[in-house]
């Protein structure tokens, strides 16, 4: 696939105001704690914005597959946003993942693809990069896919 800039001015405004709000003050027996209490924040965030959460599995990294609120490039462009949020909150709130995977469906066709990575949140928060900079790294990673179809077996990987 041809990648392009799928989502101009893709903006993490609200990254420094939200940054730790999901932190629950306790500290998880085990690393399968952790991200299970970490995974479920993350669900529970991102369908509070609305967006329908089909996947989410958590290894090394976390591997996120949804529905954006409204169907719509900018309903797409905002989900996007949304998740990068939700996602920075987790990290920074302690979630220890090397990344997110993130697969963006609509009516069941794939018609994005994107990913954060932990390293450039903490290139952020120790003042490396700015915000817009994390931005613009999230929005460089956005590939568009339209036409691919959900496999009909499977689940929404």
């Amino acid at each position: 696939m041809r990648r392009r800039r799928y989502l101009a001015g893709l903006a993490l405004a609200a990254v420094p105001a939200t940054a730790g709000c999901s932190s629950d003050g306790g500290d998880p027996a085990t690393e399968t704690e952790d991200n299970e209490v970490y995974s479920n924040a993350l669900r529970d965030a991102v369908e509070s914005d609305g967006h329908a959460v089909r996947k989410l599995s958590v290894g090394e990294r976390a591997t996120l597959a949804y529905s954006p609120a409204e169907a719509s490039e900018a309903g797409v462009r905002a989900s996007v946003s949304d998740v990068a949020r939700a996602f920075f909150d987790r990290v920074y709130g302690g979630w220890a993942v090397a990344g997110l995977d993130a697969r963006v469906r609509v009516d069941g066709t794939l018609v994005a693809t994107w990913r954060m990575e932990r390293a450039w949140i903490e290139s952020y928060l120790d003042g490396d990069i700015s915000r817009d900079e994390l931005g613009t790294k999230v929005e460089n990673s956005v590939e568009r896919r339209v036409g691919t179809a959900t496999p009909t077996a499977g689940g929404d990987g």
